[in-house]
């Protein structure tokens, strides 16, 4: 870069200045607006809208809250509505019971035993007082019967070398009458 470049007395015009600007032509630019081209519809436009008051960014949110209270009322109803008609359904039905074995026609029931029983083994097994149902399972070291007041009781039992490993009574009422040595299984109501 020469020195005499950076002497202000003897600088001169460099490409880096800006060039002088057009004068502005003020009737070009204030000149009034053109009217749009008609189209098709332009009739359906109003000439002049309505002035209506802005209820600013939330004013669409504000205006369907009717709306949306009665479908949340709706909602409650239905829900409401379906949990008391699944109650009433429930207490109003038929209670449903396990169909019981029926025997054949002409079979005589004083005939047939109505005791079984289990000497090994792990088994689930059921107590009934109407025939042709057992009324009492033998085991090895004891025998178990429906109480007074049962009409009918399920229970598991586990027989391992002649004695009682375990008895559970899953529901109904049932007796123990214990043979010689054996500890009684079933707790005492």
């Amino acid at each position: 870069m020469p020195v005499d470049d950076l002497d202000p007395a003897k600088a001169t015009e460099t490409t880096t200045s800006a060039p002088e600007p057009a004068p502005i032509k003020l009737d070009e630019v204030l000149k009034t607006p053109e009217a749009p081209p008609v189209r098709e519809r332009d009739d359906e436009l109003l000439p002049d809208p309505p002035k209506l008051e802005h209820g600013g960014r939330l004013a669409g949110y504000a205006a369907a809250s009717g709306v949306r209270r009665l479908l949340f009322a709706l909602v409650i109803v239905f829900v409401i509505g379906g949990v008391a008609l699944v109650v009433w359904f429930t207490r109003t039905r038929e209670p449903s019971h396990v169909p019981q074995f029926q025997l054949p026609e002409g079979s005589v029931l004083s005939d047939r035993p109505r005791t079984m029983v289990w000497s090994s083994g792990a088994a689930r097994l059921g107590l009934n007082r109407e025939p042709p149902g057992l009324t009492a399972i033998e085991l090895p070291d004891r025998t178990l019967r429906l109480a007074d007041g049962s009409d009918q009781a399920m229970l598991k039992v586990d027989v391992e070398d002649g004695k009682t490993k375990a008895i559970k009574i899953e529901f109904g009422d049932v007796v123990e009458e214990l043979g010689p040595g054996a500890a009684p299984k079933i707790k005492a109501k």
